[in-house]
């Protein structure tokens, strides 16, 4: 079974991405797949200058948002693995959008099968840093959704859910086979 990175479409010109965090938010934590108290509430989160008008299904930047729409669909297709906790955004002509949702993705999953993936190599040794990859479905273990332990930035889906998600309209997200992944 093929696996896909879940992400904004970065091609499309001027996304919109939260570039700050409020004090009380660590990002790190928002993907150590733990289970996380409800931030404070109301959560205002700016988006970058550079946020354009056009919004996707997914923001991405510091912390990952997902749109309400997008959570409804995941949630009517048996995701039941993530957190959502509201926010408010504040574009930057000052206004406040409403629509979006703070994720938290439980549980991490060591699923990079090694000996199909590429590795960028670091200066000063270790494994390096995942390019290419495949995942082992043994390791993932049946998980549809998830993200990955050895890069927690990234949000993996299996090929059942894309191919779900791809009868449905989810502006603005990107599913990229694993295998044709490059660090970015």
């Amino acid at each position: 079974m093929s696996h896909y990175i879940l992400r904004q479409d970065q091609r499309i010109l001027n996304q919109p991405a939260v570039t700050r965090c409020p004090r009380e938010i660590d990002p790190v934590e928002w993907i150590e797949g733990t289970v996380r108290p409800a931030p404070p509430s109301p959560l205002r989160l700016v988006l970058s200058e550079n946020s354009g008008t056009a919004r996707g299904a997914i923001i991405g930047g510091l912390l990952t948002l997902f749109h309400q729409r997008f959570r409804d669909d995941l949630t009517s297709l048996g995701i039941d693995n993530i957190q959502y906790f509201p926010v408010e955004l504040q574009n930057p002509e000052g206004g406040i959008e409403h629509n979006y949702l703070l994720i938290n993705v439980l549980g991490l999953v060591r699923a990079v099968d090694v000996s199909a993936s590429v590795f960028e190599p670091m200066p000063t040794g270790g494994q390096g840093h995942l390019k290419s990859f495949k995942i082992d479905p043994a390791k993932a273990a049946g998980q549809r959704l998830f993200r990955l332990a050895e890069a927690p930035t990234l949000i993996i889906i299996d090929q059942t859910l894309r191919d779900a998600l791809s009868t449905r309209t989810v502006p603005g997200v990107i599913m990229l086979p694993t295998e044709r992944y490059d660090g970015w």
